[in-house]
């Protein structure tokens, strides 16, 4: 009966990482599945088209004018 103490402690050891190995892959897979759903789900968001688009044409960009400015109302006259 000498041995049964580190045996019984290799077997437990085994069956606890058999426990681990059987809740850890079902868990990966889950995790693998989810990011695979998460990444096609995103790249179809990206790929859509706009709701709205816009006419190609020449643009108005608003130049400002060459004429003179109008005075602010400080006079002319400096000491």
């Amino acid at each position: 009966m000498c041995c049964a103490g580190p045996l019984l402690a290799v077997l437990g050891g085994l069956g606890a990482a058999s426990l681990v190995g059987a809740v850890f892959w079902p868990v990966l897979g889950l995790v693998a599945v989810t990011a695979a759903v998460g990444v096609v789900w995103i790249m179809r968001r990206r790929h859509r088209p706009a709701a709205c688009t816009t006419e190609a044409g020449p643009a108005d960009l608003g130049m400002p004018s060459t004429a003179a400015k109008p005075r602010s109302g400080r006079s002319e006259a400096r000491s």
